[in-house]
């Protein structure tokens, strides 16, 4: 059953969990430690980390992930690189934690799930986005619709927001500012929605998130294509928990409150 939970609760039960699978486009330093401490006291721990990062034109990302598979390694973590991995998620002794960041930050949202085989969860970056596309279909006038990516493109999920905007439903997207420098499409299908009606608005976060009324969509997943090389390993889920539909409400309001016009 996929619930709210913490970063804190993560390292909790990385302290005495027995084996630990873990896939992550990248790490932060204080995740990698709590592996490698896992590793040390004798608990069975793999890593599987992004070989290939889109956009990583000067191979910076890349370099960074072949040290940190290194330094697992040594620790006694079976570490690895592999392509397509954008997943954030850390499975200790039969319980997900997936965040929609990469386990970076006390502000990160971060999910358990106590089946690793449930069926709500999406692994696969067509299936997540299918999901939340779904949640956005749903709505109706009252259920003020907000969407959050770090990166985004001429999906179901922009096709959904267009629709929404239409039928006169109050639809806001925030997208990642710094991403906009660097995709002349993306800027493209932004303007495009802005035209049809869709509020837009631009921060520093890097959230993949999205409510509609009593119903919210959380995961690793970008609203950008997930045809071929780019349908990675990624996690999606909609929910209807009243608890995680309130976290990620405020979490959007919030980001709203701060963004930038577009």
């Amino acid at each position: 059953m996929l619930q709210l939970s913490s970063l804190s609760a993560l390292f909790g039960a990385l302290r005495c969990g027995r084996t630990v699978e873990a896939q992550a486009y990248t790490l932060s330093r204080k995740v990698l430690q709590a592996l490698e401490a896992a590793a040390r006291r004798g608990a069975s721990v793999a890593v599987r980390l992004e070989a290939d990062p889109v956009s990583d034109r000067k191979g910076a990302l890349a370099k960074y992930n072949r040290r940190l598979v290194g330094e697992m390694r040594a620790a006694g973590v079976d570490a690895a690189l592999e392509s397509h991995v954008h997943a954030k998620s850390i499975d200790v002794d039969g319980t997900r934690y997936l965040d929609e960041k990469n386990f970076a930050g006390d502000s990160d949202l971060v999910l358990a799930d106590d089946d690793p085989a449930d069926p709500a969860v999406a692994t696969r970056k067509s299936d997540a986005l299918a999901a939340e596309t779904a949640l956005l279909r749903s709505a109706r006038a009252p259920d003020d619709v907000i969407v959050e990516s770090e990166t985004f493109g001429a999906t179901s999920v922009s096709r959904a927001l267009r629709e929404l905007a239409a039928a006169g439903v109050a639809a806001r997207l925030i997208i990642a500012g710094r991403s906009l420098k660097e995709n002349a499409n993306e800027r493209e299908e932004l303007a495009s929605l802005a035209a049809a009606g869709v509020r837009i608005r631009r921060c520093n976060d890097s959230s993949k998130l999205a409510v509609a009324g009593n119903a919210a969509w959380a995961g690793s997943a970008n609203a950008t294509s997930a045809w071929g090389r780019y349908d990675m390993t990624d996690w999606g889920a909609r929910t209807g928990d009243a608890a995680i539909v309130g976290a990620v409400r405020d979490r959007l309001e919030k980001l709203w409150a701060h963004a930038r016009p577009l």
